[in-house]
């Protein structure tokens, strides 16, 4: 996991990234993951800083007591590690340097028994500097696969509303375990000219690393393109305060969820590069097992092994070549929304008080 902290703290892959406004507001970054049992907190400041860090904790992201701070560090010190306590509670944390520059972070991932790629939508910024909320809204993979501890812990994260973005078919084989409050069904259509990555076919090489790419951009960006009823009903889902917290789900947790996923980042001002960083990052939380049987006969051959590679990846070749396309055929991503998926810049607004801190400090 330390490994991943270098990639989030360098220029353009940074999840949580607080920019300046004022010549005189330093950049500070920071990331909270699980290291041995402990939340490993880590921060840069840009320019350095001298003083003081005060780091408070709460199972609430949105109330902290900033009078009773769990560890006060000097900012040189650059990290706190605090024990991580694996009961039923979600800790955040809110870090306050020298009294006056404020941060709430959260480990993104959440570790759950058997859901895979479960994560919290949480602690990105936009390009006006406004940080995305903690514990709103998540994804996942398909809540099928839950198990009782990951049933409760989804109780325990009070969510209320669930929105399957699986098949109709997928669906009724794999019916979901979480009675939630609300249920939606938006069963995003694949592309109807590709069949499916058989795995067959990889194991005989009739299927090579660039074909699953290339059939991964094709229906990627077939469901992107084709499926803008669903993604308004999504946003109206969203755009309703009292459906909050809110978990997007779908198979493996890293397709269609990516998609929708994406949209959301776009509708709240979240930069290209982070967009693309939230979609790979898919790729350290998958549990395959869950999903492949037999996985490690297709590692015994060097070529299968990376056409499965490719097939159980989420690719970057993938997510740029949809922004791009966005682009070319609707000129940005906001006149995509905008024009197909009907995202009015009222409905935007909504969606910003949301989902945004509009101050922290």
């Amino acid at each position: 996991m330390r490994g991943m902290l270098k990639k989030f703290l360098l220029p353009g892959l940074t999840f949580l990234l607080f920019s300046s406004c004022t010549q005189e507001k330093p950049d500070i970054r920071v990331v909270c993951e699980n290291s041995g049992g402990n939340y490993h907190i880590k921060w840069e400041t840009l320019p350095p800083m001298k003083g003081t860090v005060s780091i408070f904790g709460s199972n609430n992201p949105d109330s902290f007591d900033v009078q009773l701070p769990l560890f006060v560090v000097n900012i040189s010190d650059g990290y706190k590690d605090i024990f991580a306590t694996r009961d039923l509670n979600r800790s955040y944390f809110k870090l306050i340097f020298n009294n006056k520059y404020s941060v709430i972070t959260a480990e993104r991932a959440i570790p759950m028994q058997q859901l895979s790629n479960f994560r919290d939508f949480g602690g990105y910024y936009n390009e006006n500097n406004l940080q995305t909320r903690w514990g709103k809204l998540y994804r996942s993979s398909a809540l099928y696969y839950a198990t009782k501890a990951d049933l409760k812990f989804l109780d325990a994260l009070k969510i209320k509303t669930v929105i399957d973005l699986r098949s109709d078919n997928d669906r009724h084989r794999h019916p979901y375990k979480y009675n939630a409050t609300h249920t939606f069904n938006l069963p995003l259509r694949d592309n109807p000219r590709l069949k499916s990555f058989f795995l067959d076919k990889i194991l005989s090489k009739q299927m090579k690393k660039n074909d699953v790419i290339i059939g991964q951009q094709d229906n990627l960006s077939y469901i992107m393109e084709n499926n803008a009823d669903y993604f308004e009903q999504m946003f109206d889902i969203l755009t309703d305060k009292t459906n909050y917290p809110i978990v997007i789900s779908a198979d493996w947790g890293k397709d269609k969820t990516g998609i929708a996923s994406a949209l959301i980042l776009a509708a709240l001002e979240i930069d290209r590069e982070q967009v693309i960083s939230d979609f790979l990052f898919s790729n350290e939380f998958i549990n395959y097992d869950l999903f492949v049987p037999d996985l490690k006969i297709y590692f015994a051959d060097d070529e299968v092994q990376q056409t499965m590679t490719a097939m159980l990846s989420a690719n970057q070749e993938v997510i740029t070549y949809i922004i791009d396309q966005v682009a070319k055929n609707h000129g940005s991503m906001t006149q995509f929304l905008e024009n197909e998926i009907k995202l009015t810049p009222q409905k935007r607004a909504k969606l910003k008080d949301i989902m945004l801190y509009q101050q922290i400090y």
